[in-house]
């Protein structure tokens, strides 16, 4: 049933395509005194210098996806741990921080599901639909209707495997109320993440998970660069170490309320970084008379 459900999903020979794609795909190598994570004091400016900063939506993050994806599909099955991360190299079900935060979205979709017989469902910088794969296997007897907003690489891809879902390349999912939203490892790499935030507060009918999210107790919000080519992602992207307290205090003043903190685990070492941040979840639910 599992091979067949791979094939079903999978156009014929994409992955050996993939997989030549990705392999023969050549990948920048930083000097070794560069390091992954670094504090960037000039904020987004850096941008207008550093060209070798190309973000998400490129060609070999999609490729990196595809080579891993049945193995996805595989690990999502049957009763073993969800200690995974789509991100990762999938070598094991059992890690801690993926087990944290995959833990933390079934609880959360589960409080938003109870009493519905099907869920509207937001996943902002959802990729190639790897949360719709988890939220079917985590609620077998809910309908899902899921929505994604990603970059174009990414959405047109997810599109093709599940054509009955939606995705955006655009903004225009925020035209309409759901009945959870979810922004696991996506709200920090926002340059304008607090309008963000206030927007997908704004279509959040019920619930509004911001999870996997690099969080500051003490100091300002500030930017980050992550340089993630040991994990085959040819590129670079800027994103936010987000203050504890204007995430809240922004989800707060769009009506809702904070219902459950979540402690994720991954601690990455950002050199020179004014604080070191600590990946957190937060779960919010819209406040009683609060209006979409």
């Amino acid at each position: 049933m599992l091979k067949e459900l791979i094939r079903s999903m999978t156009p014929p020979l994409v992955w050996q395509l993939a997989r030549r794609l990705w392999l023969n795909q050549p990948v920048q190598t930083p000097d070794s005194s560069v390091p992954e994570w670094e504090y960037i004091p000039e904020g987004w400016d850096y941008l207008d210098q550093h060209p070798e900063v190309k973000g998400w939506n490129v060609s070999e993050v999609l490729a990196v996806y595809q080579e891993k994806w049945p193995r996805f599909v595989e690990m999502v099955q049957g009763t073993t741990p969800l200690g995974i991360s789509h991100e990762s190299n999938l070598a094991t079900k059992t890690d801690i921080v993926s087990h944290n935060i995959m833990i933390t979205f079934g609880y959360a979709i589960a409080l938003a599901a109870q009493g519905r017989q099907s869920l509207t469902f937001l996943d902002w910088g959802g990729g190639i639909g790897h949360y719709y794969l988890l939220s079917k296997a985590l609620l077998p007897n809910i309908t899902i209707n899921y929505h994604c907003k990603d970059v174009p690489v990414l959405t047109n891809y997810g599109q093709e495997l599940f054509p009955h879902a939606h995705f955006y390349a655009d903004e225009s999912c925020l035209e309409q109320t759901y009945d959870f939203v979810l922004v696991s490892g996506s709200l920090q790499f926002s340059q304008d993440w607090l309008g963000i935030l206030n927007r997908l507060s704004q279509v959040t009918g019920n619930y509004l998970l911001v999870t996997n999210c690099p969080t500051l107790q003490q100091t300002p919000s500030f930017v980050f660069i992550q340089r993630p080519y040991k994990y085959g992602y040819n590129t670079e992207y800027l994103g936010w170490c987000l203050n504890r307290h204007e995430l809240i205090t922004c989800c707060q003043t769009a009506g809702l309320e904070l219902v459950r903190e979540f402690v994720n685990g991954h601690r990455p070492l950002i050199k020179n970084a004014p604080e070191q941040n600590e990946y957190r979840g937060f779960l919010f639910r819209k406040t009683v008379g609060s209006h979409p």
